[in-house]
Formats: structure tokens, C-alpha cells, sequence
């Protein structure tokens, strides 16, 4: 098959989140040989970076991100015009004209969108010839801010955004979903809650996976006694969930822990969560790394306090699949079939969150045997090759029809 695919991020080996399922579904169907293209928005990349993925994509095409000036941002936040804020962000008719150009010049049989921003540039696309069309939902939007406007203790801001978002949202989101051949999610809970809003959508699960051999690769060390949290820190969950942890569990884990250390690893701190560890030595606030298998091997215990979003967590995965005990909310390890108290430890409340958390930096032969028990679960279920190979069968199924 010849394959299209449309990304936010320009997709590599380094690359973290949804955008490094995007560059593992690429690097597989090239090597199943597939002929893959690529059309990518790009803001910092490296050349290195490029590099990784210049083998497994033979006709890549590049378009910086759109930068908006903040009172167009706000008037398209709080305003909500005809197209919503969270496409809207990401709309380009350059965009528009290169898909619809790259699809005609290279005659493919089918594009895929990863992440439902881009979307839209499949969805009433007035230059674009007929093509089979898959939509990867890595969350659903809608959702997403019915959430916000549910959860009273979150930002006021966020209340204040949601509101006008949801008046076009749902209509627009769902519209563009079933203008789509298929849309694929990453977990049975995406799909039950997509066909909530829509029933006639045809939703497909891909669940991610992780390249255990690759994130085993880090020689062992003495673990120090350190809680992380790791993510793309603009993203609304992540923000929430700094705050929730540092507010409501962190004050009694440094408390009985005088050495214990919290590490925030991820892009794009934003100024609120900059702000809130200002003062706290102990807070260690990384922004990007390149590599965060070092934070990962020297850490005790990972915490994933979302409360927000939906999807698979890649990151939870990863951890499990090296060897870090994980502390979670229950939709933090939404998909994932992992069992409390043999392979993690799900958390809902500050006071069963905290006492987790210190379990497991306190008691070494549990941290041992969760971290064999989530080993054997990710090589048992979350192979990398094992979502992969079905992703290369819907995708066959749609083209074939």
C-alpha cells in the first residue's frame, strides 16, 4: 500500500507521546514494505533527529506550525467561531493545498491523520481527490472538555474556555469523524465512549505498544529515592496533575521522606507550573531531556495523577516495561489491563495516593515484585509488534473496503 500520513509533530526516534506512536506505526509499515509518505508540521527539530526517520519515509514534506498573535488566540478561544479553537489552532490552507497536492502526485491509496487536529485537513478539504481516509483519535476532544466543565476544583480558566468550545465542538469533531473511512483509538474505553456521542461511527482499536528490548537497554544502578512524572507538560492532564500531586500528595511524602526528590520531565513547562515549584529545592523541573531512560532507571516510583483526557498513556507502558513501579489514577491506566497491587497500584484519592506512593519507596521487595509482574504483563499484552500488526490489517481492510 502506499500510505500518507499527516502528523502535528514532525515524528522520531527521540520524539515522546502520541507523536512517538505516529513514528512507530511509520518505522513498522515501511518495514512490512509499505510505501510511506509524510506531511508534518515542524517547529524545533534537529537534523539528528530528522535523520531517524529520513529510512522508513520516501517522500516527506514540511510545514512550519502556524503562529497565531495572542488577541487572534484569545478571540478564537473565548469567542468560538464557525470552526472550533482546538482545530482552528492548527489550521492552515497551505496545509489544505499541499495534502490534497501530495495525494494527486502520488497517487495514494489511503492518508492517515494522526491525532484528530489534522483532521480536518481530510474533512471538507475542497482541493482534495477521492482517497480512503483514517482518522487516528489519540483523545476525543469533545470529551475532553465536557470533563474540564465537569471537575469544579480545575482552572477557572479552563471552565472559562470549555464553555464556548463545547457550543461548535461536538457537531464539528463528529461531522469530521464520519467523513472518515475509519477512526482508530487506543483503548476499548475510547471506543465505547466515541460511539456514546456517535453510533454509526466504524471505531477500530489499535492499542499502542512499547519496544520492550529498547527500553530495557539501561544498565541497572542503585535506585535513589526519587518520585517522577514525565509527559508533555503544556498538555491541560498534565498541568492539572502537577498541580493536584504537588497541592494534595507531596506535602506529606516530603514530610516523612526528608531525602525524597520529585522529578518533572517533560517539553514546554507552562508558567503556572513553573511558578508552583519555584520555591521547593526538592521539585526538579527538567523541561526537554533527551533521553528519559536515565530519569527512569535511577527513579523509585512514577506517577501518573491524571485526571483529564482519555487514551493509553504510553508513558505508563514504558515505565512497566522497564522495570518502575507505577503509582496511578484509575484513568491513568485507562486501557491498560493491569491489576492493583500486582503489577501497579491504582490511587483515586490524596490519601491512598500518598500511601502508595510511600509503600513503594519504602519497601524494596514490593517495588521487585510489582516490577516483574508489570514486565511480564507488557511482554505478555503491550509487545510493540502486537498493535502494529493489527494497525496493518485495518489499515488493509479499509483500502480493500
Amino acid at each position: 500500500m502506499k500510505i500518507l500520513f499527516l502528523t502535528i509533530k514532525l515524528p522520531h526516534s527521540e520524539v515522546v507521546g502520541g507523536n512517538r506512536i505516529a513514528y512507530q506505526r511509520i518505522r513498522y509499515l515501511a518495514n512490512q514494505g509499505h510505501q510511506i509518505g509524510l506531511i508534518s508540521y515542524t517547529s524545533s527539530e534537529t537534523k539528528e533527529e530528522r535523520e531517524t526517520l529520513l529510512p522508513f519515509v520516501s517522500d516527506l514534506h514540511t510545514i512550519p506550525q502556524p503562529r497565531r498573535k495572542i488577541w487572534t488566540r484569545a478571540f478564537h478561544d473565548y469567542i468560538a467561531p464557525s470552526r472550533p479553537a482546538l482545530i482552528w489552532k492548527l489550521y492552515s490552507k497551505k496545509m489544505m493545498c499541499k495534502v490534497a497536492e501530495v495525494v494527486e502526485n502520488g497517487k495514494y491509496d489511503l492518508v492517515v491523520a494522526e491525532f484528530s487536529e489534522m483532521g480536518q485537513f481530510l474533512y471538507k478539504n475542497p482541493y482534495l481527490s477521492a482517497v480512503h481516509t483514517v482518522i487516528s483519535c489519540h483523545r476525543c476532544m469533545t470529551a475532553s472538555y465536557e470533563k474540564y466543565r465537569e471537575m469544579k476544583e480545575i482552572s477557572w480558566r479552563l471552565h472559562v474556555k470549555s464553555l464556548p468550545q463545547l457550543r461548535g465542538l461536538r457537531k464539528y469533531e463528529f461531522n469530521m469523524y464520519r467523513s472518515a473511512d475509519r477512526i482508530l483509538v487506543l483503548t476499548h474505553q475510547d471506543r465505547f465512549m466515541m460511539q456514546y456521542y456517535a453510533p454509526d461511527l466504524a471505531v477500530s482499536v489499535t492499542s499502542c505498544g512499547v519496544d520492550i528490548d529498547d527500553l530495557q537497554k539501561q544498565p541497572p544502578i542503585p535506585k535513589e529515592p526519587v518520585v517522577l512524572m514525565t509527559g508533555y507538560m503544556r498538555d491541560p492532564a498534565n498541568e492539572d496533575g502537577v498541580e493536584w500531586f504537588v497541592h494534595h500528595v507531596w506535602p506529606n511524602l516530603k514530610e516523612k521522606h526528608p531525602e525524597v526528590k520529585f522529578y518533572i520531565v517533560g517539553a514546554d513547562p507552562s508558567n503556572r507550573i513553573k511558578r508552583l515549584v519555584a520555591h521547593d529545592h526538592r521539585i526538579i523541573l527538567t523541561g526537554q531531556v533527551k533521553d528519559i531512560g536515565p530519569y527512569r532507571n535511577r527513579a523509585r516510583v512514577l506517577v501518573s495523577p491524571v485526571r483529564l483526557g482519555s487514551g493509553m498513556r504510553t508513558k505508563v507502558l514504558e515505565a512497566m516495561a522497564s522495570g518502575l513501579p507505577v503509582v496511578s489514577t484509575s484513568l491513568g491506566m485507562e486501557g491498560i489491563e493491569a491489576q492493583t497491587g500486582v503489577n501497579c497500584l491504582v490511587a483515586d484519592t490524596p490519601e491512598l495516593f500518598n500511601q502508595s506512593v510511600d509503600w513503594l519507596l519504602t519497601d524494596r521487595v514490593l517495588r521487585a515484585r510489582m516490577a516483574r509482574s508489570a514486565q511480564k504483563l507488557i511482554k505478555n499484552k503491550y509487545a510493540l509488534e502486537l498493535g502494529l500488526e493489527r494497525l496493518e490489517n485495518i489499515l488493509k481492510s479499509v483500502v480493500e473496503g
